[in-house]
């Protein structure tokens, strides 16, 4: 799984890279294959109510809200409707009865979303949800801003396997996918009760993103607002509920990236009070000189005053300490029955300084859901002991993840020796055949999950549509994953990486070689275990191996100019298909394989593309590098380059396997460990509505970010059993 421990803003965009191109669901509803995984449980290491390895429910056949996509990339308007006798939460019944609030039906829109998930059931209004975080600073509002889906335009549903309305009512494309038309809901409001339009759209659009003195924004453009060929779309305003985008080229990736992130603090913002920000805008207020203010007024997980479309807004934020949240009058959801939701009254968030303090106190019950990145599975036991106490059930979600922990070399490091060797596809491989993954996933993973060279998800679609996908993946996931340290060795004596009197091996020509495992110094001991047994496997091969802790203060800096050799603690965890976020297959930004390489794809067409042609590549500002002309990175980007164009969904799926292919042959980029592992959620007796692992249509896909879990579940549909207990 990704790292979610990056906490502004801006570092989280460093690490996630919004500007990255995309593709539609290929095959959804009753078309898609469910994807299957394989992996066999073993006894040592297992932990009582885990999922068995490789087992993945049947696909959920609830019907689905209007909008849902089916395997043409056609939207279709099957429906869940709410009964229309709205009934409000008594809580706000004394603002209504006073006249400060209008009745609930004026708070609606005329059409009110309808959460489709087959699980639920009608809820009981009130109570309180605790939550806890130990990531400091904004990490006390971060996470339930990835609990609320509400400032998206379009929704996954059933683990990516569909995509369906959200603020878009309805939407349609032309057939060369090049013109989309969204249709928002009609009588959407604000937090504060003013009308939502497609104003606020183009505020964004206009004022914010594609704002030049507006930086931050202007850098990371979501590329659901750029072409096939990169250039930016046109926004139009048919009327106020209605957005016309129209591209230069297909864009079959429209829909598919409409309904990635929660958007706002996480994702593309997408869209921004314009009545409330103006004030903070010095195109609108002539006293004001800068968007400094504005840039802070804008984050919902710090200003209480900034206007959200959410079921939750903030009440209240104390820095690195707590935060509180309450109902939001005016969302635009209802249950079946037409209650408004969300049915739980507020939301409060106790930050600490240290994670095992943090532990302590979950285990002692102060937590009522823990998200999936808090708690590990060395913590289950731990967790299955205090049950009574905490009166916490733990339950596991999939993880959908290809590598678990990975490691990869920097392709671009800037030691022009070293950087060679990394180059070698044989020293790559040598080093994965060392490495004794089943020990790992017993020891690290309770025997969850399978054993993979290091993929993307094995739920992606691509992956699965038939055979073919299926053979595809196996071949990369099998590609060097066996252990063989004897093959290792005689690998890496091939390249001339010899070993010496004292069995550790030297670079071709004798200098010394050491492999450095760079990771963050503030990670967790669980990252520098698993760091540990992979320096000891490549030891027993003679590869001289040692940690490097490096503090998070300027590591993306140094990252993206080649300056560190390595990245030892991330891991994929992308989908629902490939091309939705497709940076760990191609180099198109700074922060994965090839940061130079992906620095110089994202200035293609720009005129840094071609300035600084004398200037050391390591040294350009930005640092950037032309791929190796043949190589495989130019030929991943030529592929690419085809499937942001390429309308035919199964032909982009076969573009995608010949991207695969060169993984395969000229791989391993990243080296994984175990895919698709069990991920643990902590929930309090009686909270009710939580879906289990059988319920969801892939048994979960916690991974990815643009998959945003739990917010893809509703939270705003969970209820207590006894809501008086919970105040």
């Amino acid at each position: 799984m990704e790292d979610k421990k990056k906490l502004s803003r801006r570092d989280f965009l460093r690490i996630s890279a919004i500007g990255a191109a995309s593709t539609m669901v290929v095959a959804c509803g009753s078309s898609t294959t469910s994807p299957t995984s394989s992996g066999t449980a073993g006894a040592a290491g297992t932990v009582a109510g885990l999922p068995a390895a490789g087992a993945t429910p049947a696909p959920d056949t609830a019907a689905t809200s209007s909008g849902v996509i089916d395997g043409t990339n056609n939207q279709t308007t099957v429906a869940i409707q709410a009964s229309g006798n709205y009934k409000d939460a008594p809580s706000l019944a004394d603002m209504v009865k006073s006249g400060k609030l209008p009745p609930v039906a004026q708070r609606l829109p005329k059409n009110p979303y309808v959460p489709p998930h087959k699980w639920l059931t009608e809820g009981k209004y009130g109570g309180n949800m605790n939550f806890s975080n130990s990531w400091g600073g904004n990490g006390v509002s971060q996470i339930i801003v990835e609990s609320m889906y509400g400032h998206s335009p379009l929704r996954w549903l059933r683990d990516g396997l569909e995509i369906g309305p959200g603020l878009v009512e309805k939407w349609e494309k032309n057939a060369d996918a090049s013109q989309w038309t969204f249709h928002f809901r009609e009588g959407l409001k604000w937090s504060d009760g003013q009308p939502f339009t497609i104003d606020d759209i183009l505020y964004w659009w206009n004022d914010m993103a594609t704002n030049t003195d507006y930086t931050e924004e202007f850098a990371n453009l979501p590329d659901e607002a750029r072409s096939g060929k990169g250039t930016l779309a046109k926004f139009s305003k048919i009327d106020d509920h209605t957005l016309q985008i129209v591209f230069d080229a297909p864009t079959p990736l429209t829909a598919d990236r409409m309904a990635m992130w929660v958007n706002g603090p996480i994702g593309p913002r997408w869209l921004a009070p314009k009545h409330y920000l103006q004030q903070f805008d010095p195109k609108y207020n002539k006293s004001v000189k800068d968007y400094a203010t504005h840039k802070i007024k804008m984050d919902t997980r710090l200003n209480p005053e900034c206007p959200v479309m959410t079921g939750w807004k903030l009440k209240e934020y104390k820095e690195g300490t707590a935060s509180t949240w309450e109902r939001n009058p005016y969302y635009w959801v209802v249950d079946k029955a037409g209650n408004q939701l969300p049915y739980v009254d507020t939301l409060r968030v106790t930050g600490y300084q240290d994670k095992e303090v943090e532990k302590v106190n979950y285990l002692a019950g102060k937590v009522d859901f823990t998200h999936h990145w808090l708690v590990q599975l060395t913590d289950v036991q731990a967790a299955k002991q205090a049950q009574a106490q905490s009166g916490l059930e733990v339950r596991f979600w999939d993880d959908g993840g290809g590598t678990g922990q990975s490691f990869f070399f920097s392709y671009d490091y800037a030691e022009p020796n070293m950087r060679k060797l990394i180059r070698e596809p044989k020293f790559r491989k040598a080093l994965s055949m060392a490495v004794d993954r089943a020990a790992i996933k017993r020891d690290f993973y309770f025997n969850t999950g399978e054993l993979t060279t290091g993929t993307m998800s094995p739920k992606a679609i691509e992956y699965n549509i038939n055979a073919q996908g299926k053979q595809v993946y196996a071949a990369w996931r099998d590609s060097a994953v066996k252990l063989d340290p004897e093959a290792a060795k005689t690998m890496l004596d091939g390249i001339g990486v010899k070993a010496g009197a004292d069995g550790m091996r030297t670079m071709p020509g004798g200098a010394p070689l050491t492999v450095e495992l760079v990771y963050d110094a503030s990670t967790d001991k669980n990252t520098i275990a698993r760091n540990e047994r992979l320096a000891a496997n490549w030891k027993a091969i003679g590869i001289n191996a040692k940690l490097v802790p490096v503090p998070s203060t300027g590591r993306a800096d140094k990252w993206a100019s080649g300056q560190l050799m390595s990245n030892a603690d991330w891991g994929i965890g992308d989908g629902p298909n490939c091309l939705v976020y497709p940076q760990w297959l191609v180099p198109l930004e700074q922060t994965r394989w090839a940061p130079l390489e992906g620095t110089f794809y994202k200035v293609r067409g720009t005129p840094k593309e071609n300035a600084e042609k004398d200037v050391d590549p390591w040294k350009r500002q930005p640092p950037r590098l032309e791929a190796e002309k043949g190589g495989p990175v130019e030929q991943l980007w030529a592929i690419y380059d085809k499937t942001k164009v390429e309308p035919d969904a199964m032909k982009r799926n076969q573009l995608v396997w010949d991207i695969t292919k060169i993984h395969i042959d000229s791989g391993p980029f990243v080296q994984g460990v175990v895919a698709n592992t069990a991920d643990v959620v902590m929930v309090k007796q009686g909270l009710m509505n939580v879906p289990k692992h059988d319920d969801l249509a892939l048994g979960g896909f916690c991974g990815p970010w643009i998959h945003p879990t739990p917010a893809v579940y509703d939270p705003e549909t969970w209820f207590w059993d006894a809501p008086d207990k919970h105040v």
